[in-house]
């Protein structure tokens, strides 16, 4: 087929689709119409040969087709965007969005100095933030800050800093009180982060698991700054990153304690597609995470 006379725009239409799997949520992104992205997949469905997105239950699902192009399709409006970048940028006339992926601990550490530094040095500039469920990077996102081990595919990162966890509970816990055995700790009823609210296991787990030991998980949610009051008000306790525990609004809720064994240490991370190696505006935003 030939690309002369063929709208590409229907590709990046098709990409955001088979990404959210929701002609809802793929209208929003784009800020088009529904019917909009109805006649556009209604026209990769023809171009393809295949349905690519069919509806199954209250949602919608890929078919094999549509799973085997969307890989592809990532790959492709990386690329584009990256080509059609300037090369060069000057941030104080730029006028762009950067679009970031965290949770709510690296909301609380990590971007406050980079926004204020985009803010002061690119006022025309627009910083948007959306949450790591579920964790992706395509053409719509410029970077993502995770502390998970690094996902397969063509991606690059930098590190951003190490931390390790400790032991979060209310200060009158009896707990806090004394030295604590690896048994003791894991017979406590515990508090689990998950971002996607179906976690019931983490490093920690894993960590028990190497001494014979499993812990009771009592609670489950899925940010971490819910955690400060509603340990201050229950018996729970919860292994948290040391960081995010040292911040005076947590302590003005709870103690911290280290753990009565070697804690896991993990690495927080930035996360890109590598496409995007070279693009000025980029490599601009990457120099305020990592200095």
């Amino acid at each position: 087929m030939m690309l002369r006379g063929f709208d590409l725009n229907l590709l990046v239409i098709l990409e955001t689709a088979l990404s959210e799997a929701s002609i809802t949520r793929a209208a929003k992104r784009l800020r088009l119409t529904q019917p909009a992205v109805s006649q556009a997949l209604a026209r990769a469905r023809e171009l393809f040969g295949d349905e690519l997105l069919i509806r199954k239950g209250p949602g919608m699902v890929l078919t094999p087709r549509g799973r085997s192009l969307l890989p592809e399709l990532k790959e492709f409006c990386t690329k584009a965007e990256a080509l059609l970048s300037s090369t060069e940028f000057d941030p104080l006339s730029a006028e762009k969005s950067f679009v970031v992926t965290a949770n709510d601990v690296s909301e609380l550490l990590i971007l406050p100095p980079v926004i204020a530094a985009v803010s002061r040095m690119a006022p025309r500039c627009r910083f948007i933030v959306r949450s790591v469920e579920p964790v992706f990077i395509d053409h719509t996102v410029d970077l993502a800050v995770i502390g998970a081990p690094l996902p397969d595919g063509s991606f690059s990162s930098a590190d951003l800093y190490e931390d390790h966890f400790v032991m979060l509970a209310r200060p009158d816990h009896p707990a806090l009180k004394g030295r604590m055995s690896p048994e003791a700790f894991a017979s406590l009823s515990h508090a689990l982060v998950s971002p996607t609210g179906q976690g019931i296991a983490g490093p920690i787990d894993m960590a028990l698991q190497k001494l014979g030991l499993a812990r009771k998980i009592a609670l489950s949610v899925t940010r971490f700054t819910t955690l400060p009051k509603i340990l201050a008000s229950t018996d729970f306790v919860s292994a948290v990153p040391s960081r995010f525990a040292a911040l005076p609004e947590v302590q003005s809720f709870c103690r911290s304690h280290p753990l009565p064994f070697e804690s896991p240490r993990f690495r927080m991370r930035l996360l890109w597609h590598r496409s995007r190696d070279t693009d000025p505006a980029h490599k601009w935003l990457r120099e305020l995470f990592l200095t």
